[in-house]
Parts: structure tokens; C-alpha cells; sequence
């Protein structure tokens, strides 16, 4: 090997060590500013008139399992009747979730089916987007089926659009099922470490929540505003974020708006759905992350804040490259001491820092919450975050093929527990 190909990989090596440590330094601070104070009440919202008209979106395709259950609370919502319609989206299912949908219809006058033909566009995005082309309301508001709202969530996932400059607000992410097994436990603690802590923070330092697609909700001029709905991301989550923000928009973060969901119960099914975050999320950082530096209506700290989070389903990519690169130098150059010292600072990053900056969100997220001894799980994390390193490399590979070859990877719909109703 040259010395201008060792010195490339030490230039490579140290650059993308420096970039992983800043994502993995912020998940530090950002626990800092949570336990010193940055839970502060926000400013209070001017008060409004009348509410504003509201459709609920409900993607439903081969969910029999769990829809009725989804339905059976938003039939409960506490809103206005006159200004509140619930659309179930039956995506091409081939079981009995058409019949479930329709059967509610029958009986709630607000709530209607769309029923989607077979050669209808596959994917949660396309489904979503006939929904909200087949509505009027001015405010969006997104529950996955396996969801189980309850009855105040809706008025207090609105409440923030009273701000002008709000475009998508965000509700807390809760388990039901987390008891059901090591794997539920560990993703409750990620839960906490990203609701709890993470997006809090984001809310209360006036920097960029995530808009999550579900316990969500959007205004549609916002919406509108930056080009509609993205069908062509596997993030469209994200994607909306991101548009909103670079538009010089906010999101909302609203802690006690707390939705429950079913999380995946075995690791074949979660890793498949980190594999398919890890694509889209890395879509969207090869289309927005430069925009979002640029995004002058914004705050300086907001954009970097906001462009560290769009590299978190890449920094396992490169901290398994980097691994690699300074494994390989010794048999390249020898046993120099700068060989030795990158490969110690390539194995402390991957084996410490790397694995224990996010477990000081999830024990700050367990204090807050009152459940101190959920924390008994986290010497297991060490599973679920080697799973999540797979399935975010996995992403990476699949993405980089999907743009060599001009392919595109589909929807892959998470597999239900939940038992039939």
C-alpha cells in the first residue's frame, strides 16, 4: 500500500471519527440540558377561537389483529362532532380489515373507508396520500392501526397550531406491550431515551422534533406550503420534518399527548423495521442535509442540531468502516504508534462511547418517569443496539445499490401480535 492510500485512510479514519463523536457527544449534552433544567414550561400560546376541523388518518392494510381496537378509541375522541371525521385507508388487504372498517362506518356517520383497488400504489406513503387528497380538513392527524389513542389526544396534538409558524406537531410514543419479552423491554427504554429526553429537549431549546408519521399531526397549508406529501420516501416521516424546517417552520413536540403502540415482539421483525428507517432516513440526508445548514430562517444551533440528527443511521455505518480501517492499518504499515492509536480510538468509539452515550438518555428517561427499576433491562441493550447496527448498515448497502441500479425498495409493512379481537 502507498503512503498516499495510508494517509487517505487516516484522513478518512479521523474525519469520520470526529463526525460519529459529535452525534454521539450530543446525545450527552442533550441528557445534560434535560437533568439541569431545560424542562421549563413553555411559553404559554395565545388563545384561540373555535377548533380548528380535524381529519384522523388511519393506513390499515392486513391489520385485523388490531384495528378494531385503534377504532374502538378514536369513536371516543374528546372533539367537537362537527369538526372531528376519522378516514380508514383499507390498503389492498386481503383479510378481514375492509369488513372491520366498514362495519365502524356503518355505525359513526364520521367516519368513512377508502377502500384501495389492487393496482393501487403500494406503501404507507401512497396510502396516506389518497386519504389526504379525499379530505378538506385544515389539520391532519395520523394514527398507525396498531395504535390505541386516548380520548384527550387529538385537542392537545391541535392545541400548538395556534403558533402561525407550527406546521406538524408530535405526541409521546408509548409501549403497551413492553413487558412481553427482552426484546419489548429494550425498545420501552429506547422509547424513553428518545420521547422522554431527546425530542423533549428538541421542543424546549427551540430546536427540530421529529414529525414520526403517527401520533402526529399537520397543518395542511403547511403542508401545502413546501410540495404536499413525499410517496417517494420510506421516511416520509422525516421528510416532512425536514421541509417544514427548511421552510423556516417549527414542530411541536407535546409530552402529554402519550399514544399507545405494539411494539415488534421478536428481533427478525425489528430488524427489518430499523433496515427500512436506516433507508429512508439516509434518503432524506443525501437530499436535505446542506439545505438544512443553509436554512437561514432558522437558528444556527437549530440547523446543526437538526443535520447531526440526520447522520444517526449513518455514524453506525461509518464506525464499522473505521473498525475496519484501523484493524487493517498494522498489516499495512506495521505496529506504528499511530496505527495503535487509531485502532484504540476506533475500538473505544465503537465499543464505548458508541454504545453507552444513548443509555444516559434512557436512564434519564426512566428517572423522569418514576420507573427506575425499567433501567434493570439496560446491560441488555448491548443486543438490541448490535441488531440495530446491522440493520442500519444493511440500510446503507441497500440504499447505495437501490441508487446504482435505479431500483427502488418497497414498503415493508411491521408483522402484528396483538391477538385477534
Amino acid at each position: 500500500m502507498t503512503w498516499l492510500a495510508i494517509a487517505f485512510l487516516v484522513a478518512w479514519n479521523v474525519t469520520t471519527t470526529l463526525l460519529a463523536l459529535l452525534v454521539l457527544v450530543r446525545q450527552v449534552v442533550v441528557t445534560l440540558l434535560f437533568h439541569f433544567g431545560c424542562r421549563a414550561e413553555a411559553k404559554r400560546l395565545p388563545d384561540g377561537g373555535d377548533p380548528p376541523r380535524v381529519t384522523v388518518i388511519v393506513p390499515a392494510h392486513n391489520e385485523e389483529r388490531v384495528l378494531q381496537g385503534c377504532l374502538d378509541c378514536l369513536t371516543r375522541m374528546d372533539y367537537p362532532a362537527d369538526r372531528y371525521e376519522v378516514i380508514v385507508i383499507n390498503d389492498r388487504s386481503r383479510d378481514r380489515t375492509g369488513a372491520i372498517a366498514d362495519g365502524f362506518a356503518a355505525r359513526y356517520p364520521f367516519l368513512r373507508v377508502i377502500h384501495r383497488p389492487d393496482d393501487a400504489v403500494p406503501g404507507k406513503p401512497a396510502a396516506l396520500l389518497d386519504a389526504i387528497n379525499g379530505s378538506t380538513s385544515e389539520v391532519l392527524v395520523f394514527f398507525d392501526a396498531d395504535y390505541l389513542p386516548p380520548p384527550q389526544i387529538v385537542r392537545r396534538l391541535v392545541a400548538p397550531f395556534r403558533d402561525a409558524l407550527v406546521g406538524a406537531t408530535m405526541g409521546r410514543v408509548v409501549p403497551y406491550n413492553a413487558n412481553a419479552n427482552m426484546l419489548t423491554k429494550l425498545l420501552d427504554l429506547e422509547r424513553r431515551g428518545g420521547y422522554v429526553v431527546d425530542q423533549e429537549v428538541r421542543h424546549r431549546m427551540a430546536l427540530l422534533p421529529q414529525f414520526g408519521g403517527t401520533t402526529g399531526a399537520v397543518r395542511r397549508s403547511a403542508l401545502d406550503a413546501v410540495g404536499g406529501w413525499n410517496t417517494a420516501s420510506l421516511a416520509e416521516d422525516t421528510d416532512l420534518t425536514y421541509r417544514l424546517f427548511i421552510a423556516g417552520m417549527k414542530v411541536a413536540y407535546v409530552a402529554g399527548a402519550e399514544c399507545y403502540e405494539e411494539s415488534p415482539e421478536t428481533w427478525q421483525v425489528r430488524y427489518r423495521q430499523v433496515k427500512r428507517w436506516a433507508i429512508g432516513h439516509n434518503d432524506c440526508l443525501g437530499r436535505y442535509f446542506f439545505a438544512t445548514l443553509r436554512a437561514s430562517r432558522q437558528p444556527l444551533i437549530a440547523r446543526l442540531d437538526a443535520a447531526l440528527v440526520l447522520l444517526v443511521y449513518t455514524v453506525p455505518s461509518l464506525v464499522l468502516l473505521n473498525l475496519v480501517i484501523a484493524l487493517s492499518l498494522p498489516t499495512q504499515v506495521g505496529e506504528t504508534w499511530a496505527s495503535l492509536a487509531i485502532i484504540a480510538v476506533s475500538l473505544t468509539l465503537f465499543t464505548g462511547i458508541g454504545n453507552f452515550a444513548p443509555f444516559y438518555q434512557i436512564a434519564a428517561g426512566c428517572v423522569s418517569d418514576g420507573q427506575r427499576r425499567a433501567f434493570a433491562a439496560v446491560p441488555f441493550l448491548f443486543v438490541s443496539s448490535f441488531t440495530s447496527l446491522l440493520a442500519c448498515n444493511a440500510g446503507v448497502l441497500q440504499l447505495l445499490k437501490d441508487r446504482l441500479f435505479g431500483s427502488t425498495t418497497q414498503w415493508d409493512k411491521t408483522q402484528r401480535f396483538r391477538g385477534p379481537v
